[in-house]
């Protein structure tokens, strides 16, 4: 038994001294790791530009990464545009550039993924590659705003082909003054840093915060507390560059002590700068003090990115949803032909066959009056009504309508084939009472064809606040019929989802009239004008060959 136990106690000093030693390797290994040379000290980042050489077989050339993030106020002649100018004009904008460029040089705010972007030898590769052009993007930028913001600013500038590469949102001051700094001062200098590092065109964005001081001779609806006028504290006025814990703070030892109507500002300063050129835009929120928190920021930064947007598409020329338009060109067009293929000419087979019957069939009657009665009212083209009906129905597939809502007798020509597409009941309204019709929705309208002050009535049977209504009409003229149809859903509680006719007199205004229902409108043939009994169609996008090469 004692040999047993001597045994099994060799073998267990003898497990417990592998373990050590393993141990001690690894220790040793950390050891050196730790102790690596310079060149190693990125292998422990975790940031993207980190992992791009691996994912795309980069190789990294060294550089002065201190010349990238040095800001250098001897370049201020790169921050001028070009323009024709004398010389002695140039020379003082070089001047006041120049001592403007110092100045910003005193700012100590920092961003440590920036200062990891700007030593990191591999994030030259990562701020250099293309952009997704499978995400419709053809321009590459950075950004240095606040990082809640990121994901509107990214999903404006989207839809102008614009991908931002990173965004910087890290930003803390270094020293005292930069509190004291103006917004545009911080802004404009995180734009011309991050560009420095990066190279890309930058937006950067910094927002204040302020309130309004109290005055004696102000009259308020809710008097102050009697000690609140003698506390300096709460009559001063405040400002923040910055949107920090301290307004937070400041509100709620206010907030008690002042009229809850005392104003409150929100301003966000966004600066672009792209080497050449610097533009400046702003957003502005006034908040009563009961209602102001550091949640409000999102309103004057929504405000602002708009306004650069607005601002960048003419100073730069960009263009809403490029990409698409150029997939539609290039899906329209017959490879090597330049014209028009057929599945873009047979989309619009209905409209462009309704069209060649207005032209041929119509006719324009006294008091401009277009007479179409030859096959879509006394006479009616069925199979022409069927496909008119395919293709409008199409056009509201997506809106999802239960119903289809329509004027007796003349709109049934075309609601009838659009009800069989989309497999939902007709609804229309009578101009008289049947003596069917108990209780019924009531509204008024005017027409030149069927005179003055008629009214249209439907069923309270028929529709039910649940339904999603589809309004469709032969014409759109001056809008009154469609507008009668549109209270009546409204009465009824029902939503309306579109509006559908064959024919739009344009020159009539009823599209406008019908603006403020937000409701789409569509229509297979647009009337431009009616003169000396001459029609004049209006040349829709995807007809015309030529048309489709511009776009």
């Amino acid at each position: 038994m004692d040999e047993a136990f001597r045994d099994w106690a060799d073998s267990d000093d003898d497990d417990l001294e592998k373990e050590n030693r393993i141990l001690n390797e690894q220790i040793n290994e950390l050891l050196n790791e730790s102790e690596a040379p310079k060149d190693n000290k990125w292998d422990f980042s975790d940031e993207p530009w980190d992992h791009y050489d691996a994912l795309h077989n980069k190789v990294t050339e060294d550089g002065d990464e201190e010349d990238r993030f040095k800001f250098d106020p001897s370049k201020a002649s790169e921050f001028l545009l070009e323009d024709e100018e004398s010389p002695e004009s140039y020379a003082q904008s070089l001047a006041e550039e120049a001592d403007y460029t110092q100045s910003l040089s005193t700012i100590q705010i920092h961003s440590p993924r920036l200062t990891n972007a700007a030593q990191n030898p591999k994030s030259k590769a990562y701020f250099s590659r293309p952009p997704d052009s499978n995400e419709g993007c053809d321009t590459m930028w950075a950004s240095a705003i606040d990082t809640p913001c990121i994901n509107n600013l990214v999903g404006v500038f989207h839809n102008y082909g614009v991908q931002f590469a990173d965004n910087f949102g890290d930003w803390m001051n270094g020293c005292e003054a930069d509190k004291f700094r103006t917004i545009e001062d911080i802004a404009s200098y995180k734009a011309r840093l991050v560009y420095n590092v990066t190279g890309l065109p930058c937006i950067a964005s910094r927002t204040s915060f302020e309130v309004e001081p109290i005055r004696t001779s102000m009259t308020t609806t809710n008097p102050l507390p009697v000690t609140a006028p003698n506390n300096p504290r709460v009559t001063s006025g405040y400002r923040f560059n910055d949107i920090t814990d301290d307004v937070e703070y400041i509100l709620e030892a206010l907030k008690p002590q002042s009229d809850p109507t005392r104003v409150t500002r929100f301003k966000s300063c966004l600066c672009f700068y792209d080497g050449q050129m610097e533009v400046y835009d702003y957003g502005t929120c006034d908040v009563d003090i009961y209602y102001s928190n550091t949640l409000r920021t999102y309103i004057p930064m929504d405000s602002a990115i708009h306004e650069m947007c607005s601002t960048l598409q003419l100073s730069l020329g960009l263009v809403f949803q490029k990409w698409l338009k150029e997939q539609i060109r290039e899906s329209a067009l017959v490879p090597g032909s330049g014209q028009a293929s057929s599945s873009l000419k047979s989309k619009f087979k209905a409209s462009i066959k309704l069209r060649d019957r207005v032209l041929k069939d119509g006719r324009v009657l006294m008091n401009d009056i277009i007479d179409v009665s030859g096959f879509m009212d006394s006479c009616v083209d069925v199979n022409l009504m069927d496909e008119c009906g395919d293709e409008l129905s199409q056009r509201f597939m997506n809106h999802k309508p239960n119903k289809i809502l329509t004027v007796a007798t003349t709109g049934l020509v075309i609601a009838i084939p659009m009800a069989k597409y989309l497999q939902v009941p007709v609804v229309y309204a009578r101009k008289e009472r049947s003596i069917v019709m108990a209780d019924t929705f009531t509204a008024s309208y005017s027409s030149k064809t069927v005179g003055q002050k008629r009214e249209l009535l439907v069923s309270k049977n028929h529709i039910t606040p649940e339904d999603r209504i589809l309004i469709i009409d032969d014409f759109l003229s001056s809008g009154s019929s469609q507008e009668a149809l549109l209270r009546i859903v409204s009465d009824a509680g029902a939503e309306t989802v579109g509006i559908g006719v064959l024919l739009e007199k344009v020159y009539e205004s009823g599209r406008k009239a019908l603006s403020g229902y937000d409701v789409p409108v569509e229509s297979l043939v647009r009337v431009a004008s009616v003169s000396d009994g001459v029609m004049t169609l209006v040349e829709e996008e995807g007809f015309d060959d030529e048309e489709i090469r511009k776009k």
